[in-house]
């Protein structure tokens, strides 16, 4: 049985209500309600629970979806803790990469310096 329901009305842009009529049809969307619905409760549910915290929505095609089915059956990772694993590597890569073009950018600044400097033995 279904919870009772409220309506509500709102105002929407035509661009707005024309992609929303799309989506009628896919994901079990029979009708504009069912679509406001799902995209409220994708809404509310892709908040994060601490405040001052961001979420990222990332979308997948039909290979990724099936690979992370599979990991989930095989070792109960969740898309979501996929997806925040990967990012902290993809941050420690980035930073080691970063760390490394900075330190040879220094040496080059170095070099240059050391080259253009006027050295003591040269003054008097």
């Amino acid at each position: 049985m279904t919870a009772p329901s409220n309506l509500v009305s709102l105002r929407i842009t035509e661009d707005d209500l024309m992609m929303l009529d799309a989506r009628v049809g896919l994901d079990g969307a029979r009708n504009r309600s069912d679509v406001i619905r799902q995209a409220i409760q994708q809404f509310l549910n892709g908040q994060p629970l601490v405040q001052g915290m961001d979420s990222v929505r990332i979308p997948l095609g039909h290979g990724d979806k099936k690979s992370l089915g599979i990991l989930y059956e095989l070792q109960g990772t969740t898309p979501e803790i996929a997806a925040q694993e990967g990012l902290s590597l993809y941050i420690a890569s980035a930073t080691k990469a970063l760390a490394q073009r900075n330190d040879q950018l220094e040496d080059l600044l170095a070099d240059a310096k050391e080259s253009t400097m006027r050295h003591k033995e040269y003054h008097e």
